[in-house]
């Protein structure tokens, strides 16, 4: 907390969190838009003269689409546990959770940028007249509890019509919870607590942003199957009949062999699931072409797919496969929500509660201190241990590193694992109601 601040009054809105549905989920025409969010820093020798930390960054973004009904935070305002939470550690998953519940939210806008001060990241996302707003935040790091941000800033214009584009210079607020003047962590907490406060041009700042965002409106284009493959496209990983791997930021490519390809399949049908949507048909194709791209995903989101047709007994599904959509390709990332196992393999769980619609979240990672093999996840409460994760280094006897997983739980979930060396990721699906444990043996 700086021992004087600039106050500078925004407009009170709230911040929410819902993993969103897929694109070709939502809904369209001119009651609702689809935006492209670049965040980018701009954290230079020009922005702190001072210096500029060697381990400079700013944590994961989180924020949300959301209306006028609801505030998490304001300038002037006092800073909630949750936000104080982002603001001095860069954690962000109680927030998420508080956004998770809020009825007056859309959804959720999250995404972890590349380390650095000017990294930068983007996000694509569908806001309604309904839910105009958004709201995001990011710790300024490393700091007492120094962030950036917006609240509660409208896509829409005085005469209530979407904007093209929006330019948004960003400037650190101190969330007046703790106390510190430099670049550190773990200081003093601020007694009584103080209120939210640029500090805009104060002490280590100066006038100019430490971060800009950038909203481009743009209309998605509805999922297509490539004539050909292209060049950028993965190979398959058969470990059965159907598999599924991530392509860029936010597409999966299916690939089915055996009897899916005969001609007499004739048009499939490809489905998918996610924490937050049911089977929803994502897709068509002929039999014949043994594979689909399917583009417009959520970035860093895990999906479910299977396959369908018609047969004389009615409808055949073919077994199911998982992949994750990337968006993030640099080392371990911190926080509550990340494992990392060798020093080299990121583990992250999301979940979904089978008897409570609406309910679910990303698993928080406890690391134990006996093995970096292995590490455990909660999904309800931190004493309440849902999942084992190993990874083994099984090079020696058939060149590939080994996954391993076991649940105490039979709620839906899936584990992806990041190689962040080979930039590769797996993932595994537990299905709502069973509990079972598997493994890997090529994984890597």
């Amino acid at each position: 907390m700086w021992p004087f601040r600039l106050n500078l009054v925004l407009t009170a809105v709230a911040v929410g969190f819902c993993w969103g549905a897929p694109v070709w989920a939502q809904s369209a025409g001119d009651d609702a838009a689809s935006y492209r969010l670049t965040f980018r820093g701009t954290w230079t020798r020009s922005v702190t003269p001072g210096g500029v930390p060697g381990s400079a960054h700013f944590s994961p973004l989180i924020g949300a689409v959301h209306n006028d009904q609801v505030s998490f935070w304001e300038a002037g305002g006092t800073a909630s546990p949750q936000l104080e939470r982002v603001a001095e550690l860069g954690l962000q998953r109680n927030l998420r959770t508080l956004m998770e519940r809020n009825q007056h939210v859309l959804a959720v806008l999250e995404k972890t940028p590349r380390r650095g001060g000017t990294a930068s990241t983007t996000i694509e996302f569908e806001a309604t007249k309904q839910y105009p707003l958004v709201t995001l935040v990011t710790m300024i790091a490393p700091s007492p509890d120094w962030f950036v941000g917006i609240s509660g800033r409208s896509l829409l214009d005085s005469q209530g019509r979407w904007l093209d584009e929006l330019e948004v210079d960003l400037f650190p607020y101190d969330a007046g919870t703790e106390e510190g003047t430099e670049f550190s962590l773990d200081n003093a907490a601020t007694v009584p607590q103080g209120t939210i406060a640029s500090i805009r041009g104060v002490g280590k700042f100066t006038d100019r942003p430490m971060a800009r965002l950038t909203f481009e409106r743009f209309v998605p284009e509805p999922p297509v199957e490539p004539e050909e493959p292209g060049t950028d496209e993965p190979s398959p990983r058969f470990a059965g009949d159907v598999t599924a791997e991530p392509v860029g930021d936010s597409g999966v490519v299916v690939f089915w062999r055996g009897s899916w390809v005969e001609a007499a399949r004739g048009l499939l049908s490809v489905e998918a699931r996610s924490q937050t949507a049911g089977w929803v048909q994502v897709a068509t194709a002929a039999a014949t072409g043994g594979r689909v791209r399917i583009d417009g995903l959520r970035s860093e989101t895990p999906y479910t797919f299977r396959l369908r047709a018609e047969g004389r007994q009615g409808f055949e599904y073919s077994e199911e496969a998982s992949a994750t959509t990337g968006g993030y390709s640099g080392p371990c990332r911190a926080g509550d929500s990340f494992l990392c196992l060798r020093q080299r393999f990121e583990v992250q769980v999301h979940w979904t509660d089978p008897d409570v619609a609406g309910r679910f979240g990303s698993g928080g990672a406890i690391p134990v201190t006996i093995s970096d093999d292995a590490g455990l996840f909660w999904f309800f409460e931190p004493a309440n241990l849902e999942l084992v994760v190993k990874v083994l280094d099984g090079r020696v006897l058939n060149g590939h590193y080994w996954v391993f997983y076991g649940a105490l739980s039979d709620v839906e979930y899936w584990v992806t694992v990041r190689d962040t060396v080979g930039g590769l990721n797996r993932t595994y699906h537990n299905p709502p109601k069973q509990v079972s444990g598997k493994r890997d043996l090529e994984a890597f």
